[in-house]
């Protein structure tokens, strides 16, 4: 072996190093390959990030989506049905007498509130400290811009601009509403109804009838059709004429019939021969909600279409009647806003309701009447 010395090894070690150093061109391809796999990873990232990034815009913007639509979920812009709508107020537990009037664009709100109907000495505030409820939470005026939203049952009015604010109510029955603040109000339109049965032909008032060889007579004294003109009643008009000449019944016809067996075996005083309006024809469906008689899921619009009392609605009764002739203030506003579930009218049959509801029976208490049990159709009183 040959044994070299510090210098050789020296030299040695930097022929080595020479060997292993790369060359220009070397360095120059190691720098460009390293330069692209570097670029080529970065476009890989982006690319493959790219779908999630989408994504998540998608989801975001569903999200969004659905939130405002639960929000909205059920709600319904109802302004334009409540133009010429009143709502007035019937709340017993505030004496105040608040009335809104929607009309095109414009709410007015007034209080009639009037101290001299009940004791002229005190003010209106004294008075009000009496009651659970002080004032309305409305406040009289006129505004404009407003909107109207039902959510099921509720109604939120909206008045924008200055002053604004915003009021719910919430349905009681199709034309009672209950404010926020407990008052109740009343609408003479019924909530909610798009469509209508209407009677143009039938007359509210009987008028003088002749006779012929297809009419009879008859005696009439219950108050079971009184309107408040005792029409019906011998006793005030003279006898009714009764007419057998009829093919078909027709809605609003006040007929003269048997009373079913049902009845008369509970009440004995109850007389075999009764007077009653066709309400229901044959096929249709027959229902009572809130006071209101509906045809079919539409609403009877006509005089004897709704609970009264000697002719009265709610409001009007408990407006002219004097408070001491009201025996139980919330019986009566309870028949007045009665309720019957749907019946339905089968062939050959008849619904009958008496005019004043609550002083008679009819097909509330018996079901649909047998058209051979109508013996004639009144047509008037007697000359």
């Amino acid at each position: 072996m040959k044994h070299l010395s510090d210098e050789d090894m020296e030299q040695d070690f930097e022929n080595l190093k020479n060997a292993f150093q790369p060359t220009p061109v070397q360095k120059e391809k190691a720098r460009r390959l390293l330069f692209q796999q570097q670029s080529s990873k970065k476009k890989f990232r982006m690319k493959s990030l790219l779908p999630s990034i989408v994504s998540l815009i998608v989801l975001f913007s569903v999200g969004i989506g659905l939130y405002i639509n639960i929000g909205e979920s059920g709600t319904t812009n109802v302004t334009a049905s409540w133009d010429r709508m009143l709502l007035e107020q019937t709340s017993q537990t505030s004496p105040t007498r608040y009335v809104l009037e929607f009309n095109g664009t414009s709410l007015i709100i007034e209080d009639r509130f009037n101290t001299f109907r009940y004791e002229p000495t005190l003010t209106k505030e004294n008075y009000l400290k009496r009651y659970k409820i002080k004032e309305p939470l409305l406040t009289p005026g006129t505004y404009e811009n407003y909107t109207i939203t039902q959510s099921g049952s509720m109604y939120t009015l909206k008045v924008e601009g200055k002053p604004g604010f915003t009021y719910n109510l919430e349905k009681e029955g199709p034309r009672i509403l209950v404010g926020e603040d407990g008052v109740r109000y009343s609408s003479r339109i019924y909530l909610d109804t798009l469509e209508t049965v209407t009677d143009d032909i039938t007359p509210e008032r009987l008028k003088v009838a002749s006779q012929n060889e297809h009419t009879f007579l008859i005696e009439w004294g219950l108050d079971s059709m009184d309107r408040g003109n005792h029409d019906f009643e011998s006793h005030e008009h003279g006898q009714l004429v009764v007419s057998t000449d009829f093919d078909e019944f027709k809605r609003g016809q006040a007929v003269y019939y048997h009373m079913p067996s049902s009845v008369l075996a509970k009440n004995t005083e109850v007389p075999d021969m009764y007077i009653g309006r066709v309400v229901g024809l044959p096929g249709e469906t027959v229902e009572i909600k809130g006071g209101q008689v509906y045809i079919d899921g539409k609403m009877l619009d006509t005089f004897y279409g709704k609970a009264t009392r000697r002719g009265l609605g709610e409001k009007e009764y408990f407006e002219l009647t004097p408070r001491n002739a009201i025996v139980d203030a919330q019986s009566t506003r309870d028949y007045f806003n009665m309720d019957m579930a749907a019946v339905s009218v089968k062939k050959d049959t008849v619904f009958i309701l008496v005019d004043q509801w609550w002083r008679g029976y009819d097909s509330r208490e018996y079901g649909p009447l047998p058209i051979e049990k109508i013996e004639g159709i009144i047509t008037g009183t007697a000359e």
